[in-house]
């Protein structure tokens, strides 16, 4: 009786080894998953058909095919939708590490919703007509494939520091970077492209700068207990290399000032502006990190601390009047470039969906390939962030560097 089981286990559970399972999501509008959308591939690829659960999410089974295998046709039908994103039904790579991310939206918003995705996208007017009308893109160039959900349903559009990132063949093993990237506030409006800034320089980080996969912690949208476990990680990290080691801290979100004391803080998406204990202070992460014996610590810090938000209105839990905030004090071997000074504001680069600060930064790591000093890094924000800050009519936006270490502006940053 034993073995006659085993024989039925095997039967039923043979056929699932050695099969490729691609995973995928369907979302509508505003990234809501959508429930029960039935999927199908041709029969050649041998692929059973699926549905989509209460997260979107589906899985399509392959026998025959392995990863790197190209699968033509993918039906995807939910009734009163239509797909936006058509070129992922027509073809796509066979691939276990990413996700295959289809679009839908109710008929009568479906013209507008792929006008709005393949403008977008980056795509020619021409190549543009020829999805809209149907046309075969199996030969058409287009950085479709790279284009997310979250990136078509917040507006953004790919600059040129966005693609083309350089390559390096370097290997940094010994640098560690934390990235926040806090954009969608619980109590407070939010920030725009603050989550595509911070991703963007996980990029350049890996592909510029030689730094390990690894090596990086990434936080979008993070509370204040975030905040704290990332720079505990962080410290203890780099104190256990004895001072054989670099750190990066990369901040993109909100700041807020201490109204009486003008101290500076970071802003945790769960937390207001008129509580410092919902925050976390500038000096405590200097302090922190600047504890930890490293070679080099290094901050990027693409927020204001006047109390104002990226699009220049002051932030709802905050009085009205921008704060003379003031800049934190280093500690330790550190450099901290921050986007703004005192009462100014840390405006969005709304064509090149980047905070300004961030997108200048990005151009000239890309301009140089890494290879350029604190110093000239430091001249070149302040010039170019400030400069087009006065070409678009803001208010002035000057970003400001600092360094502990007499030779800081000499120090390189790859």
């Amino acid at each position: 009786m034993r073995n006659l089981m085993l024989f039925t286990m095997l039967l039923l559970v043979g056929p699932l080894f050695g099969q490729t399972v691609q995973y995928g999501k369907i979302v509508g509008e505003d990234d809501h998953p959508l429930v029960g959308v039935t999927l199908a591939i041709p029969s050649e690829h041998d692929c059973q058909p699926t549905m989509s659960d209460a997260k979107g999410c589906f899985r399509l089974r392959f026998a025959k095919h392995r990863v790197g295998d190209v699968v033509h046709g993918l039906e995807v039908k939910k009734q009163g939708y239509e797909v936006v994103n058509l070129h992922v039904t027509r073809q796509w790579t066979l691939t276990t590490a990413d996700t295959l991310s289809v679009i839908m939206v109710p008929k009568n918003k479906v013209k507008e919703a792929r006008t709005r995705y393949y403008e977008l996208s980056g795509m020619s007017p021409d190549e543009m007509l020829f999805m809209l009308e149907g046309t075969s893109l199996y030969e058409v160039e287009s950085p479709l494939y790279s284009f997310h959900i979250s990136q078509f349903s917040k507006g953004i559009v790919p600059s040129e520091v966005d693609t083309d990132i350089p390559v390096t063949d370097v290997v940094n093993d010994r640098t560690f970077v934390v990235i926040i990237a806090n954009e969608d506030y619980q109590l407070e409006q939010n920030v725009p492209f603050a989550i595509h800034d911070g991703e963007i320089f996980k990029e350049y980080c890996t592909q510029l700068l030689g730094i390990p996969e690894k090596n990086i912690h990434i936080v979008t949208d993070g509370t204040l207990n975030n905040i704290r476990y990332e720079v505990d990680w962080l410290e203890a990290t780099l104190q256990a290399f004895h001072g054989e080691a670099k750190g990066v801290f990369y901040y993109s979100g909100h700041g807020i000032p201490d109204e009486t004391s003008r101290n500076a803080y970071l802003l945790p998406v769960d937390g207001y502006g008129s509580n410092m204990e919902s925050s976390y202070g500038l000096d405590d992460l200097y302090a922190q990190l600047g504890s930890a014996d490293a070679e080099l610590m290094m901050f990027f810090v693409d927020a204001c601390f006047s109390g104002a938000t990226r699009e220049g209105d002051m932030m709802a839990e905050s009085r009205g009047v921008a704060v003379n905030s003031k800049a934190g004090e280093l500690q330790g071997n550190a450099i901290a470039f921050s986007a703004a000074r005192g009462n100014e504001t840390a405006f969005a680069y709304q064509e090149k969906s980047h905070g300004l600060f961030t997108y200048y930064l990005l151009k000239k790591l890309k301009e140089t390939g890494g290879d350029i000093t604190a110093g000239e890094l430091a001249d070149y924000l302040n010039e170019n962030v400030a400069r087009m800050a006065a070409l678009q009519g803001l208010k002035p936006q000057r970003p400001s560097a600092i360094g502990t270490m007499e030779e800081w502006r000499t120090i390189k940053l790859k």
